[in-house]
């Protein structure tokens, strides 16, 4: 019997027998949008596609009134962030102004860019002997690096709070902006998909 994969919030799990299948969708591990593959497939592709039960189910009808809902997505949107996977997190989406990025992404890679300004300003002084009130120039060179990304990244954190990614145009009014920034900043994600994601 082939042996198949499924992926759910970003995780391959497997590998699984497909009898399996009926028990996970039943448990809504496995959904029409989850993807799956198997040794003899080309591609990872939706498990409506292949999986039993799925195959022919009909889209679930959209609620009365104004109650909007969103698709799930099978992301885990509790997931925990560490330093090391915020950086990394970083980089990976460096221009991605779409999707969510939750409150652990988004401070400890504030935190991991401090600590990177912070050696980059003592390599700084000892490279090039600058001591003062500027920037040396590594730290300026850092500053250039990650300065559209941090954008990037706070608005995909606003996004996680269900706010358009124009709401950080806050960070230009002084004081006032930053505060309402902060805050949103601090606030607990959606547990649930929203129009991002």
């Amino acid at each position: 019997m082939a042996q198949w994969y499924y992926a759910n919030a970003e995780r391959e799990h497997g590998p699984i027998d497909e009898s399996e299948f009926p028990a996970l969708v039943r448990s809504g591990v496995v959904t029409r949008d989850t993807l799956v593959w198997t040794n003899r497939m080309a591609e990872w592709e939706p498990a409506h596609r292949h999986v039993e039960g799925l195959t022919h189910a009909r889209p679930a009808v959209p609620p009365a009134g104004n109650d909007l809902r969103y698709p799930d997505t099978g992301r885990n949107y509790r997931r925990e962030s560490g330093m090391k996977d915020a950086f990394v997190q970083f980089f990976q989406r460096y221009l991605d102004f779409s999707g969510r990025s939750n409150r652990g992404e988004f401070w400890w890679f504030i935190l991991d860019s401090i600590l990177v300004g912070v050696a980059l300003g003592i390599l700084d002084v000892m490279l090039f002997g600058e001591v003062g009130a500027e920037i040396g120039v590594l730290g300026n060179i850092w500053s250039l690096v990650i300065f559209i990304p941090s954008i990037a990244l706070a608005v995909r954190r606003l996004h996680d709070i269900d706010k358009s990614g124009w709401w950080a145009l806050l960070m230009l009014v002084p004081f006032i902006g930053w505060i309402v920034l902060i805050v949103w900043h601090c606030q607990k994600p959606d547990d649930h998909p929203n129009r991002f994601g």
